[in-house]
C-alpha cells in the first residue's frame, strides 16, 4: 500500500520512539478517506524539513496516535529559503500550486498599482499549498501571508532575504541566472499583477536593493512568470549546491 503524507502543526514536537496524536483534517485525510487503520504506515511531517517514519498505534472518533520509528532529512527541499512576493491575481491558486512544487518556503501577497484581484481566500490557498506539498514530496508547507501594500512587501522582502529579485515585463536586460550568487543564503522573488508594475514600483524596489531582471521578449500571464522565474531560481540554487558538493 501506498505511504501517503500528513502534516501537523509548526509547534507540535515529533520524536523517534515518541508517539504523535492527529486530528483535524489530517486525520479526516488519514482515517475517513484513505481509511487507515491500526498498523499502517505513513510519513509525518511539521515544517522542519524532516520526513518522520511512523505506524498507527490508535484510531479514535476525532483522531488518530502514531509512533515515530525514524527520521531522515527530506531531499526534495532546497537548501536556502526561496520566497514569492506576488502582486495578487486571478489565478493566485495556480500560483501558489507551482511555487509549492518548486520549492518556495513563503508567499506573499501584495497590492500593487495594477491589482485587479484584492480579495484572496488564505484558507484555500493554504489548502492548496498543502496538497500540492504533499503530491510531490515536500517536507515543508509554504506559510501564505496576507495581502500587504507594494511598498510594505519590498521593505519585507529587503529585509528578511539577501536577494530580492523583481521580474519586470519592460525590463530589456538583467536575467536571473546572472542575478543569483553561490553566496546567496535566502532569495525572493517579485512578481506582478496581470497590469504589471508601474515605473514608480520598479524605482521603489530598485531603491530598497532589489535587482530588476527580464523574463524575456514575450510578456508572460502572471501565474506563468511565478512558475519561470522560481523554476530559474530552483535550478541555480540546485546548480550552487552540487559544486559545493
Amino acid at each position: 500500500m501506498e505511504i501517503k503524507r500528513f502534516f501537523v502543526s509548526h509547534d507540535a514536537i515529533i520524536q523517534v520512539g515518541s508517539s504523535v496524536r492527529v486530528s483535524g483534517e489530517e486525520f479526516i485525510h488519514a482515517v475517513k478517506v484513505s481509511r487507515y487503520k491500526v498498523g499502517y504506515r505513513l510519513i509525518l511531517s511539521n515544517g522542519d524539513g524532516f520526513d518522520y517514519d511512523c505506524v498507527i498505534t490508535e484510531v479514535g472518533k476525532d483522531f488518530f496516535t502514531c509512533k515515530v520509528e525514524s527520521a531522515e532529512k527530506n531531499g526534495n527541499e532546497l537548501t536556502i529559503p526561496l520566497s514569492l512576493y506576488l502582486c495578487a491575481i486571478e489565478k493566485t491558486d495556480v500560483a501558489v500550486q507551482k511555487a509549492t512544487e518548486i520549492g518556495a518556503k513563503e508567499i506573499h501577497l501584495m497590492i500593487s498599482a495594477f491589482t485587479n484581484a484584492k480579495n484572496q481566500n488564505l484558507d484555500r490557498l493554504h489548502k492548496i499549498a498543502l496538497e500540492s506539498a504533499k503530491q510531490c514530496g515536500r517536507a515543508v508547507v509554504p506559510k501564505i501571508y496576507a495581502p500587504v501594500s507594494f511598498e510594505e512587501g519590498i521593505k519585507d522582502a529587503a529585509a528578511r532575504y539577501a536577494n530580492v529579485i523583481l521580474c519586470y515585463e519592460n525590463a530589456t536586460s538583467g536575467r536571473i541566472a546572472d542575478s543569483i550568487s553561490s553566496k546567496d543564503d535566502s532569495v525572493a522573488i517579485v512578481i506582478g499583477s496581470e497590469g504589471g508594475f508601474s515605473p514608480e514600483e520598479v524605482r521603489f524596489a530598485e531603491e530598497n536593493g532589489a535587482k530588476v531582471v527580464t523574463l524575456g521578449r514575450r510578456v508572460l500571464r502572471a501565474e506563468t512568470a511565478c512558475i519561470v522565474s522560481l523554476a530559474f531560481v530552483a535550478e541555480e540554487i540546485e546548480k550552487n549546491e552540487s559544486m559545493r558538493s
